[in-house]
């Protein structure tokens, strides 16, 4: 019963591991060819493209239809301003609605539960479903160790990735 637009942010947050300012930055033509391309944050040094999780399909199918290439996929969302990025909604949205669901802390009170949580929770069910480290980096947009891999490689292989995102399962 969350409203529109949090049920296709937090599965799309669950199943991707991004994080919410580039979630609610999506554009039609980033969703192509059953991948994202989360545009570059914090301290990456470009855009990133994983493979789109089988369970949001859909979703990004019914977000996508009728909507030019630079569309946003969250239409809903206001547009950023120099002082508002266009997640800050979504993440408003989403703390009045795990309050409402009586998650975490009161009005008030600092919870350890927030938006990010569902980055933690991926992170987490990709390193129990045997994903190797640097994988799961990659897919998170995190820094890969070491002069090989973090200088040298160009980066894992979309079946990598695929494998990786797709080993993350929602709780029955």
């Amino acid at each position: 019963d969350a409203p529109d637009p949090l049920p296709d942010l937090m599965m799309i947050g669950a199943l991707s591991g991004a994080r919410i300012d580039a979630i609610s930055s999506l554009r039609v033509r980033d969703c192509t060819n059953g991948a994202f391309t989360f545009k570059r944050q914090k301290k990456e040094p470009r855009d990133r493209t994983i493979p789109i999780h089988s369970r949001l399909t859909g979703i990004v199918a019914r977000r996508v239809k009728g909507k030019g290439p630079d569309g946003f996929l969250f239409h809903e969302l206001p547009i950023a301003t120099s002082t508002r990025p266009r997640s800050a909604a979504a993440s408003q949205a989403f703390t009045r609605y795990r309050r409402k669901m009586k998650i975490g802390a009161d009005v008030g009170e600092q919870s350890p539960y927030d938006f990010h949580s569902f980055r933690r929770w991926f992170t987490t069910k990709a390193e129990q479903a045997g994903q190797p480290p640097h994988i799961i980096d990659f897919v998170t947009g995190h820094k890969r160790p070491g002069e090989t891999l973090g200088r040298y490689s160009e980066g894992p292989s979309m079946a990598q990735l695929k494998k990786c995102v797709e080993a993350v399962k929602l709780p029955r």
